[in-house]
């Protein structure tokens, strides 16, 4: 049987999210997105709460770490 104690697969696909997510939220919060109007709009259409995107958001901007994503 596999050893899957080791497997990455769940944080590489966290972080895969977080790259997709980030740079549309930018471009609504700019007024730049094609999709959505308001962020509101955003985390609905994502399944997420505002606070918690919010949340781990600020943390990579303070910290320029793709690890404070997680």
């Amino acid at each position: 049987m596999r050893d899957n104690s080791y497997d990455r697969t769940i944080e590489r696909n966290y972080l895969q999210k977080w790259r997709f997510l980030i740079p549309e939220y930018e471009a609504v919060k700019a007024g730049r997105s094609p999709l959505f109007k308001r962020v509101g709009d955003f985390y609905r259409h994502h399944g997420t709460c505002s606070q918690t995107f919010r949340k781990y958001y600020n943390r990579y901007l303070r910290s320029g770490e793709e690890v404070d994503l997680l």
